[in-house]
C-alpha cells in the first residue's frame, strides 16, 4: 500500500494558528453562520448561553441553527479533520478549514458542539480544547455501565448537568430547534466571557452586525423567506427605564439585569435604497460584470444605521454570495472614473466568474483558504486597473449627470484657455517626449502582445470619454495607428523599436480632503473633464490650500505685483504649475512600454505601466512640483507682460 502524505498532530496546530492569522477579524461568525446555512437552516443565531449567566455571570457567545444537524461520527470527523470535515472539498467548494482555525486559536479552553438529528434526537455533545502538549483534541468522559463501574473512556456523550460550567448543556437547546446543532464558545478558560468575540482583535458586538451585513451580500432565502439570522447584544437595563421590552431580561449574580437585544442581518444589498438608480457594465470578454448603484439627494447613500451598516457606500466583489476586499477609499473609485463628487453616494459590485475544477481552462476568481481575500486563476491579484478601464470606457450616463451636476454645486477652477496653452507647451516639448517603445511591425524580430494604445494616432471617442482631447463635432481621420508591443516570450506580434508620442490631460484646483492634504497634488486618469467644449481624458489635481501652493500665491501677488489684482495674479500661477504638473504626467506616461536597455541575455527591458504609475503616485508627482525654477522664470515672462515691471524688493 502507498505512503500517502500527511500531517503530523504534533503540526496541525501550527497550521490552524498560520491560517487564523491569514484570516481577518470576525472571520469566525462566517465560518459559523456558513456551516449553519449549508446544513439547511431556517434559523440561525447567535445568542448568549442564559443559564451560565444567570448561575455564575458568564457571557458565553452561542451559535446555533435548525439544521440537519450532525451524526455523533459526522460530529467527531468535523471537529478533528484538519482539511476535510465530511464536506465538499475543492477550489470553488470548501477547505475544510474554516471554523477550525478561526474559532480554536482564541477558545483554547474549549468549543461545545452539540448536535440533533432524526436519528439522535437527544443530542450527541462533544468538546473540542487545546490539551497540555498544545494539540487540539477531543476531551473524554468515562462511561460506565448501570451499576456505575467505569467501562471505557468516550469522546461523545449525551448533553448533562455541569454543575462547574453553571449549565445544563442539553437545556440550551431552543424550542424552535427539532434538529440542528449548538456551539458554545468557552474562551481561555471556565469563566470567560466571548459573547463580544475574539479578545485578542478587541471584537465587539456592533462590529460584529456590521461584519454580517458587509459579509453577505443577500441573506439566502428557504421556502420564499430569507434566513432568519439574528446575533444578541446585550445591555444593562437602567434603573429608570420604564419601557416595556419585548426583550428578554436576564439577572445577573452581581445584582445587574441585563437586556437580551436580538439584531437581525440582513446583508448588504439590504441597504442599498430603493431610489438609486443602477445599471449593469461588462468589463471583460470573461463576462464580469460591474453592477452600480447612485443614490441621488437628498435621499440618505446607505438605507440603514450606524450600528447595523457601515455609513459609506463601498465597491465590492461578489463572490459565491459574499462581499470581498470591501473598499470606500478614494484610489478604488478613481480606479473606475467615480469622482470625489460622486463616491460618497456610489456602490459598485464587481462580480467576476468563480474559477471551478469542473472548468480548469476558464479563466475566474477564487479565495484562499482562510477566505480573507481573493485572487485571480493563476495566482494573480485580481485585475483592478482593467476592470476600471473598461468601466470607465462605458462610462454610465447616469453617473456622468450625477458627477456633473456635482462639479456645477461646487466653486472649482478651470482655465477656459486650457487647450490653447497645454497644447503649444506639450507641442514645443513633444521632440523631447518622444519615447522609445516597441511598435508592431511585420518585419520587427522582437516578440511582444498589445499594450492596448495605439502609437501617434488619436483614439476616436466621443467628447465625454475621449483620450486626450477631442473637440466636439471634430472627426480624427481614419489612420490606422501601429500598436504598442510589450515584449514578451511567446507574444503575439512581432514589432520594433521606434518613437510616439500622444494627447494630454487637464488639470483642476481645489482643496484637498484631510486625508490628502499633505500632498501638493494627484493624478486621476480615468476621469473627463470638459473645458470650453473640450473634454480631456485623465486629471491633474492640484491643492489650492497647500501651503507651498499658499506662499506661492501670497508672494507672487504680495512682492512681486502688489499693485496687481490677487485674483489675477493666483490665475497666472495656478496656470503655470497646471501646465507643469500635466507636462510630468504626459512625459511620465509616455515611457510606458520605452525600451531602456538590454539583459545580459538579450532580454528586451522595459518600462511597464507599474513603473510609469510609480512615476505618477500622489508622492512622486507631489515631488516633482517642488524647487521648479522654470516655474519662476515663466510667471516673471508672463506677468511681466500682464502687470508690468516686477516691484522693486
Amino acid at each position: 500500500m502507498p505512503r500517502y502524505v500527511h500531517v503530523p498532530t504534533a503540526a496541525t496546530a501550527n497550521l490552524i494558528r498560520q491560517a487564523y492569522e491569514a484570516g481577518g477579524p470576525y472571520q469566525w461568525a462566517r465560518e459559523a453562520w456558513k456551516n449553519s446555512e449549508e446544513s439547511g437552516a431556517r434559523t440561525i443565531h447567535f445568542g448568549i448561553e442564559e443559564q451560565a449567566a444567570a448561575n455564575l455571570g458568564v457571557l458565553r457567545r452561542t451559535i446555533m441553527d435548525d439544521g440537519n444537524g450532525m451524526e455523533p461520527n459526522d460530529l467527531r470527523d468535523f471537529l478533528t479533520t484538519f482539511g476535510g470535515g465530511g464536506k465538499p472539498i475543492g477550489m470553488d467548494e470548501n477547505f475544510g478549514q474554516g471554523f477550525k482555525s478561526s474559532v480554536l486559536p482564541w477558545n483554547p479552553y474549549g468549543v461545545v458542539v452539540i448536535s440533533y438529528t432524526e436519528t439522535a434526537p437527544d443530542g450527541a455533545m462533544l468538546w473540542i480544547h487545546r490539551d497540555h502538549t498544545g494539540s487540539y483534541a477531543l476531551r473524554e468522559w468515562a462511561a460506565e455501565d448501570e451499576d456505575g463501574d467505569f467501562v471505557s473512556q468516550t469522546d461523545v456523550v449525551a448533553p448533562f448537568v455541569d454543575d462547574e460550567h453553571g449549565c445544563d448543556w442539553g437545556q440550551i437547546r431552543p424550542s424552535w430547534m427539532k434538529t440542528g446543532t449548538i456551539m458554545v464558545l468557552l474562551g481561555d478558560n471556565p469563566k470567560s466571557d466571548t459573547w463580544m468575540g475574539d479578545p485578542s482583535r478587541k471584537e465587539t458586538v456592533d462590529d460584529l452586525i456590521r461584519y454580517m451585513n458587509g459579509r453577505l451580500l443577500i441573506v439566502p432565502e428557504r421556502d420564499g423567506s430569507p434566513i432568519e439570522t439574528n446575533v444578541i447584544d446585550l445591555y444593562a437595563k437602567r434603573s429608570n427605564e420604564r419601557r416595556d421590552s419585548k426583550d428578554r431580561t436576564i439577572e445577573l449574580p452581581d445584582g445587574r439585569s441585563m437586556v437580551w437585544r436580538p439584531r437581525r442581518v440582513h446583508g448588504l444589498t439590504h441597504y442599498i435604497p430603493e431610489v438609486a438608480a443602477r445599471g449593469t457594465v461588462v468589463v471583460d470578454p470573461h463576462g464580469t460584470r460591474v453592477d452600480w448603484f447612485h443614490v441621488p439627494e437628498p435621499h440618505p447613500a446607505v438605507g440603514g444605521t450606524s450600528d447595523y451598516i457601515i455609513q459609506r457606500p463601498a465597491v465590492v466583489v461578489d463572490y459565491q454570495g459574499e462581499a470581498y476586499h470591501s473598499d470606500s477609499g478614494k484610489s478604488r473609485y478613481r480606479q473606475f472614473g467615480i469622482t470625489d463628487e460622486i463616491m460618497h453616494r456610489t456602490w459598485l459590485i464587481v462580480r467576476p466568474p468563480v474559477y471551478s475544477d469542473s472548468r480548469p481552462t476558464q479563466w475566474g476568481v477564487l479565495t484562499q483558504a482562510s477566505r480573507h481575500i481573493l485572487f485571480s486563476k493563476g495566482g494573480r491579484e485580481l485585475p483592478w486597473e482593467e476592470w476600471g478601464d473598461a468601466f470607465f470606457q462605458q462610462f454610465p450616463d447616469e453617473l456622468v449627470r450625477a458627477r456633473d451636476a456635482a462639479r456645477a454645486a461646487t466653486a472649482s477652477q478651470s482655465d477656459p484657455s486650457m487647450a490653447k496653452n497645454l497644447s503649444r507647451i506639450l507641442d514645443r516639448l513633444n521632440p523631447r517626449f518622444k519615447a522609445s517603445r516597441v511598435l508592431s511591425n511585420a518585419a520587427g524580430r522582437i516578440l511582444g502582445n498589445p499594450a492596448g494604445t495605439g502609437a501617434g494616432v488619436p483614439a476616436a471617442r466621443s467628447p465625454r470619454t475621449g483620450t486626450g482631447t477631442v473637440a466636439k463635432g471634430q472627426g480624427t481621420g481614419s489612420v490606422t495607428p501601429r500598436q504598442v508591443l510589450i515584449p514578451t516570450a511567446g507574444g503575439s506580434a512581432t514589432g520594433m523599436p521606434g518613437t510616439v508620442r500622444g494627447g494630454y490631460p487637464a488639470f483642476r484646483w481645489k482643496q484637498f480632503d484631510t486625508d490628502e492634504a499633505k500632498q501638493l497634488a494627484y493624478y486621476v486618469k480615468n476621469e473627463t473633464l470638459t473645458v470650453d467644449d473640450i473634454t480631456y481624458r485623465g486629471v491633474v489635481h492640484l491643492n489650492a490650500k497647500h501651503p507651498v501652493f499658499v506662499q506661492e500665491f501670497l508672494y507672487w501677488s504680495g512682492q512681486v505685483w502688489p499693485k496687481a489684482d490677487p485674483a489675477k495674479v493666483r490665475e497666472l500661477v495656478e496656470r503655470v504649475y497646471g501646465e507643469e504638473a500635466v507636462a510630468h504626467v504626459v512625459h511620465a506616461q509616455r515611457l510606458n512600454g520605452t525600451l531602456v536597455g538590454r539583459s545580459d541575455e538579450g532580454t528586451p527591458v522595459v518600462m511597464s505601466e507599474d513603473d510609469v504609475q510609480s512615476l505618477l503616485e500622489p508622492a512622486a508627482l507631489s515631488a516633482a512640483l517642488l524647487g521648479l525654477i522654470n516655474v519662476e522664470q515663466r510667471v516673471l515672462t508672463q506677468g511681466g507682460g500682464l502687470f508690468g515691471s516686477r516691484a522693486a524688493s
